[in-house]
């Protein structure tokens, strides 16, 4: 190999064919993990969220070429926006319902603990999903973005 060439392994044909393949597994796999039951896909937005596949690194070709991969994560984001939805929903009814019971036993404890146990718990779920729905819509929001966007030639 002469001094004057120049080697760039990462910018190779094969390691450029390498990452379509890796793509492709990870586009198969989020199709299928989207397809799942509720609680499979709950679970399928919180691995998308957890950062373990960089998603912002992703090019705009790649988001083109991945339109399987934007649907899945959108069957997610949909998924874990209706369960936001629901928690959060919960917690307005049962808000009013507090607000009038407080009234009622003129700022009494509220007698009934497994109900106010359930809004509890409502309270953290709808937290977490909110926080799932803010991760997952950012995923969505930069791979459709990206999808969407037309490279410069390349000089």
């Amino acid at each position: 190999m002469s001094e004057d060439e120049d080697v760039q392994i990462s910018d190779s044909e094969e390691a450029r064919a390498c990452i379509s393949r890796l793509l492709k597994a990870i586009e198969g796999w989020a199709v299928k993990e989207s397809n799942k039951n509720e609680l499979e896909v709950t679970a399928f937005a919180a691995a998308l969220a957890s950062g373990i596949i960089s998603f912002h690194d992703f090019t705009s070709r790649d988001c083109r070429n991945s339109q399987k991969l934007l649907g899945a994560i959108s069957r997610a984001k949909l998924h874990i926006d209706k369960e936001f939805k629901k928690f959060d929903g919960e917690i307005d009814k049962m808000h009013i319902k507090f607000a009038q019971e407080m009234e009622e036993l003129d700022l009494k404890i509220i007698r009934d603990r497994k109900e106010f146990k359930h809004y509890l718990v409502s309270l953290i779920y709808a937290e977490e999903y909110n926080k799932l729905r803010k991760k997952v819509s950012n995923i969505f929001e930069t791979l459709d973005s990206k999808a969407r966007y037309e490279d410069a030639p390349a000089k």
